[in-house]
């Protein structure tokens, strides 16, 4: 069980600094606005992965912007990636920002 949570910590870190390459190069909204991938949380099966975003302004509209692109960013990200299968992308607002 712990090989698999470690394994699982590996994913998420490689998909966290992956999709923030992919969205401050591929976005002109991140150079206007501080965007940050502060979590990635990806199901074991690598189904789904919940992206956890904060941003200076305007976040929700980001998010959802984020979620419309979802499938672009989920195809540069199979490019760019070695991994079983590139899971779908769900951009959430960062709750654990919410939590300080």
């Amino acid at each position: 069980m712990k090989e698999k949570s470690y394994r699982m910590e590996k994913v998420n870190t490689m998909l966290k600094k992956e999709i923030s390459d992919i969205i401050s190069q591929e976005y002109e909204v991140s150079k206007e606005n501080f965007i940050t991938v502060s979590v990635v949380d990806t199901k074991a099966d690598l189904s789904q992965a919940d992206v956890y975003i904060s941003a200076l302004k305007d976040e929700d509209l980001i998010i959802d912007a984020l979620n419309r692109e979802s499938g672009h960013i989920r195809y540069i990200l199979g490019k760019r990636i070695r991994i079983k299968k590139t899971p779908k992308l769900i951009f959430k607002k960062d709750i654990y920002k919410l939590n300080i």
